[in-house]
């Protein structure tokens, strides 16, 4: 990844940088191509943290993020990424994340909406996913992020 956070907030790039494009590319430890959310969510939380209201900024980014995805396998990959990657340092209390509050929480009913959508088309095209015949069955992957603490079927939203 060439561009930071702090970049993509300059260029106006915050979805470019959520999804992986351009320059905000990650690529994900064993170098198969895939971009890794983890990195670039890092990366944002990492800025977020030195802001006078992070945990706002971070609803804000996301929502910012979210409106801008459609039905397309790699916008739904990437919701479920970055979702899975909140649930995950949320969990290891990572950043200035707690229990106590909840991204989920601050969205609209529409919004929420949108995230079952693209979480049910991801789960009905999976197989559109690059690479996905390598992975897990997004069966798996969901049972996965909720064991990283997402108190949600994303699926019924």
């Amino acid at each position: 990844m060439k561009g930071d956070f702090e970049q993509a907030i300059s260029n106006n790039e915050i979805t470019a940088y959520l999804k992986g494009e351009g320059d905000y590319f990650t690529p994900e430890e064993f170098n198969m191509g895939y971009h890794n959310e983890m990195i670039n969510f890092m990366g944002m939380m990492g800025y977020l943290k030195k802001q006078e209201h992070p945990y706002q900024e971070l609803v804000k980014y996301f929502r910012l993020y979210l409106s801008s995805l459609k039905e397309d396998p790699l916008d739904a990959w990437s919701l479920f990424n970055n979702i899975g990657c909140y649930y995950y340092l949320r969990k290891k209390n990572r950043f200035f994340l707690t229990e106590n509050e909840d991204l989920m929480d601050e969205l609209t009913a529409e919004e929420k909406k949108k995230i079952g959508v693209l979480c049910r088309y991801l789960r009905d095209n999976f197989d559109k996913v690059p690479g996905s015949a390598q992975m897990f069955p997004i069966e798996k992957q969901m049972k996965i992020e909720i064991k990283y603490g997402c108190p949600y079927n994303l699926l019924t939203f």
